[in-house]
């Protein structure tokens, strides 16, 4: 059986797959507690042009929607709020004939956070020199941002993402469990997850015991390498995009190109945006 080979421009690399199973492709997104930014949605274009793609080459496909919500709020010390973004995530994959489900984290509960700090214990004994410096950088950046709490929290967030991106299953951090026989399993990422691809790798030959055998094909997307649901300073907001419209939004993002190479992307991931809308939606 020969494999089917998909090129999106929008992706890092091809996505080569035998057609004898559905597929299920995993995109993670989020409400940050500053807002939604107004290139939010950009970062669902490689997931809405992959399953186009492969169901013009008779793939079933779905995209699941990794919320991490209760991880991120609890390690970033967000109280939880009813947040927006499911509602705009649906309309905008419905609207390009995407079928989805939203695969939530489980609350943080003492069960949970057990297992994590375990998985965290793992990562900071270890002796190789690749992971001692990301397990440094990574917690270097949550010292930054939350001092010690965010520090210690850091290292949970860490331990969080061999789940998210189903590397390893328990149901105390995501119940939802999948039949590997039922699908291929496609992860898109934007870039900055790249340094957690290795502690994923390294987690799953520590804890055999909790991996899933899926064989996962991970690819990086050409948007969002300044995360699209994280909004930066002086970025405008989704609001922004719906009361003011494209065009206030886009002399916006123009301005603040100059500020820095994060804004800049931020930037060009808008526009990416708005060439991607139809008409209608501009």
């Amino acid at each position: 059986m020969n494999n089917v080979i998909v090129k999106s421009p929008w992706i890092m690399g091809n996505v080569s797959l035998r057609p004898d199973k559905a597929v299920q492709i995993s995109v993670v997104a989020y409400e940050h507690s500053a807002g939604m930014p107004a290139r939010f949605c950009a970062g669902l274009i490689p997931a809405v042009d992959l399953s186009n793609r492969l169901n013009q080459n008779t793939f079933e496909t779905v995209v699941r929607v990794i919320d991490p919500t209760p991880i991120a709020n609890y390690c970033n010390g967000w109280p939880g709020k009813e947040p927006q973004f499911r509602n705009v995530i649906a309309e905008f994959l419905g609207k390009n004939g995407v079928a989805f489900f939203f695969d939530e984290a489980e609350a943080m509960d003492t069960g949970a956070i057990e297992v994590l700090d375990a998985l965290g214990s793992e990562l900071e004994s270890c002796a190789d020199v690749q992971i001692a410096d990301m397990v440094r950088r990574i917690k270097e950046s949550g010292r930054k941002h939350g001092g010690n709490s965010g520090l210690k929290n850091a290292i949970l967030y860490m331990a969080a993402h061999p789940f998210s991106w189903l590397d390893m299953y328990h149901s105390l951090i995501w119940k939802k469990k999948y039949n590997p026989d039922d699908f291929h399993f496609v992860n898109l990422m934007s870039l900055p997850e790249e340094r957690f691809k290795v502690i994923r790798e390294f987690l799953r030959g520590r804890r055999p015991d909790l991996c899933t055998k899926y064989s996962l094909i991970d690819r990086y997307t050409a948007l969002c390498n300044t995360p699209c649901y994280i909004p930066l300073e002086g970025e405008p907001r989704f609001v922004d995009l719906i009361s003011r419209g494209r065009d206030w939004c886009r002399e916006h993002y123009r301005e603040l190109a100059t500020k820095s190479v994060a804004h800049k992307r931020a930037h060009e991931d808008f526009e990416a945006l708005l060439a991607f809308l139809p008409p209608d939606r501009q």
